[in-house]
Formats: C-alpha cells, sequence, structure tokens
C-alpha cells in the first residue's frame, strides 16, 4: 500500500522534471547593477546577497526621494506587532518597494493579500 503512493509520488515528479524546460540564464542589466558595475554574470554567482542589497539599496533611495518631494504626506513604515505591511506611506497610498519579484515569490503576493484590510483601515 504505502509503497504504491511513494511510487506514484516519485513517478509524478520524475515525469515533471523530465518535461521541465529551463530557459537561458537572465542576462538582464538594471540602472542599480549600472551603478554599481555588477553584471549578470557576478548576480547569478549569489542572486540571493545581490537581490537582498540590491533592493535594500533601492528602498533606501525611493523612502528619500518621497521624504524629500511628498514631504507633506510622508509617512515612514508602518507597524503593526511584529509586522511591516509597508515601507512608507505618502498621501494615501501605502508603498512597499521591490526590486524584484520573481516566480518563487509567493509569500510576498500572500501578504500584500493579508495586509490588504489592513491598510485599508488605517
Amino acid at each position: 500500500m504505502i509503497e504504491s503512493k511513494l511510487n506514484f509520488i516519485l513517478k509524478k515528479y520524475q515525469s515533471s522534471f523530465t518535461y521541465k524546460s529551463h530557459l537561458e540564464e537572465n542576462n538582464d542589466l538594471d540602472l542599480l547593477m549600472n551603478v554599481f558595475g555588477v553584471n549578470p554574470a557576478l548576480k547569478r554567482e549569489n542572486r540571493q546577497y545581490w537581490g537582498r542589497e540590491l533592493g535594500m539599496c533601492w528602498q533606501l533611495l525611493v523612502d528619500e526621494i518621497c521624504k524629500t518631494y511628498c514631504s507633506d504626506t510622508y509617512q515612514p513604515a508602518l507597524r503593526f506587532d511584529a509586522d511591516e505591511p509597508c515601507d512608507m506611506v505618502v498621501g494615501q497610498y501605502a508603498i512597499d518597494t521591490k526590486y524584484r519579484i520573481g516566480s518563487g515569490d509567493s509569500g510576498t503576493l500572500k501578504k500584500f493579500k493579508q495586509y490588504g484590510n489592513l491598510l485599508t483601515d488605517h
């Protein structure tokens, strides 16, 4: 009984892996990569590091621009308990800066849905 269930799972994934198409590596450049001289090959060496660091740089740049040019309606990040549903508020808009969103960011999308009502009620 258990063997057939395990075999079914393994065959299902074997079939999925067999037909998986692997796209070519992303060779796109963006403005932040250009500023720091980061090429796609270097970024691929440690995607998590570069994504996190470039993402934080992007967030700080957007935050500073909003503070400067929207100072009359700018508010810093909202915090509810341990959650921070957005990076800043400008007027009626809650802004969550994203340097990149990929197919592996389902957690981000779930949080957008989760925080929607919270931000609307604020």
